[in-house]
């Protein structure tokens, strides 16, 4: 499991979600440095963590989402690997 900071904030308190921003900043971070799972599996475990913390999923997934609307549950797209000395196939 992934640490994720317990909130410092009410829920009705609007220093949470830049509070909660930060947490999931920091978690995500070292579960980059960390994990080799897909995007989705990072977020699904960014997730269970925070709500273990004391966080609610509508606001985590919320967050994670960009603040976007909340039904916007799709993973932010992953950011490429360097593939240095890779030769596509194509050029074959």
């Amino acid at each position: 499991m992934t640490y994720v900071a317990s909130p410092s904030y009410d829920r009705n308190d609007a220093s949470r979600a830049s509070n909660l921003r930060q947490c999931l900043e920091t978690a995500r971070r070292h579960l980059n440095e960390t994990s080799h799972n897909s995007e989705t599996e990072k977020i699904e475990r960014l997730v269970a963590s925070a709500i273990e913390a004391g966080w609610e999923e509508d606001e985590v997934r919320q967050a994670l989402s960009g603040g976007e609307e909340q039904g916007n549950k799709t993973p932010k797209q992953e950011r490429p690997v360097p593939t240095m000395g890779v030769v596509p196939s194509s050029s074959f």
